[in-house]
């Protein structure tokens, strides 16, 4: 949660699909704050997988604990998206064999994470996972706000997974999943983590085709959402919109207006987020640097 569908459509939709490093870093929980709070990204690169350890035994050894459980779990996501795929994403085309062993590893890093909420999921609500994938959202009706956190990385590991390769049939068969969850997460606290979800939604909304459930103006609403909720104050938001929204539009004075937004909040100003902040402000900066990749910019800008 800054990068995040079924083959040509599909294979074009997924980079919009891969949720960025910053926006699943901005929806951590209290516990992670030592993380979170970090200002040098190298540091918390090399101590989390020790950290993602450290939960996971604890998880290991009350297995029924939801919050344990969501926990290590969105750990492994943050991991896998802000610091496995999320520098491999910027290497050139020619280092393309390096960028795919890092979607791989980040992919099967998704996976462990939704089979661990997964089985949360199951003992919060059984046989709610079974019935999403036959499309009824039914017994997701049983869980309630203190859900809101499970059902939200659920989510987002399942998308983050298809994001990074549609063809991954176990991602692919929960796509349908993800929206209902996200959508009783959005039912029960839309405005959650300041804004998360409807960040969530800007993504999703932009980076599926039309037959899979995209809508423009669903992305530019929950754009409005997100932009209320966090108060103009999240960084991540600025880098989704300009490649959410901006890039597809072959808007380039939007795309480079919203990145210089991004790059003008001050990471210091939001101490327990400072780390999601510098992610932010370093994909903004590597964006704008590259922009001629996507855009034919004139030679005097």
């Amino acid at each position: 949660m800054n990068r995040a569908t079924l083959l040509a459509a599909a294979c074009a939709a997924a980079a919009s699909l891969s949720l960025g490093s910053c926006a699943v870093l901005g929806a951590a929980s209290k516990a992670q704050a030592v993380f979170t709070g970090e200002e040098d990204p190298e540091l918390a690169a090399a101590a989390l997988p020790t950290f993602i350890k450290a939960s996971e035994m604890l998880q290991a050894a009350d297995p029924k604990d939801r919050d344990k459980a969501v926990t290590t779990a969105s750990l492994y996501v943050m991991y896998a998206n802000a610091f496995v795929y999320g520098p491999a994403s910027r290497l050139p085309d020619e280092r393309f064999e390096e960028r795919k062993a890092a979607a791989d590893r980040a992919g099967a890093l998704y996976r462990r994470a939704f089979r661990m909420l997964a089985a949360a999921l199951e003992a919060r609500a059984p046989g709610a996972l079974a019935a999403a994938r036959e499309g009824d959202a039914g017994p997701l009706g049983r869980l309630r706000a203190a859900d809101v956190p499970l059902l939200y990385w659920s989510a987002a590991s399942i998308m983050s997974a298809f994001g990074l390769n549609p063809l991954d049939f176990e991602s692919a068969g929960n796509l349908g999943v993800a929206g209902l969850l996200v959508a009783r997460a959005a039912e029960l606290e839309p405005g959650w983590n300041e804004g998360a979800i409807q960040e969530f939604y800007l993504q999703y909304y932009a980076g599926l085709p039309a037959y899979l459930g995209g809508d423009r103006a669903k992305a530019l609403a929950a754009y409005e959402k997100a932009l209320s909720y966090s108060g103009g104050r999240s960084a991540s938001l600025f880098v989704a919109y300009a490649t959410s929204i901006c890039r597809p539009d072959d808007d380039y004075e939007g795309y480079r207006a919203a990145l210089e937004r991004a790059l003008a909040l001050d990471p210091a100003a939001r101490p327990e987020n400072r780390l999601a902040a510098e992610l932010a402000r370093r994909d903004a900066r590597f964006l704008l640097d590259t922009a001629d990749r996507y855009f034919i910019i004139d030679k005097g800008e």
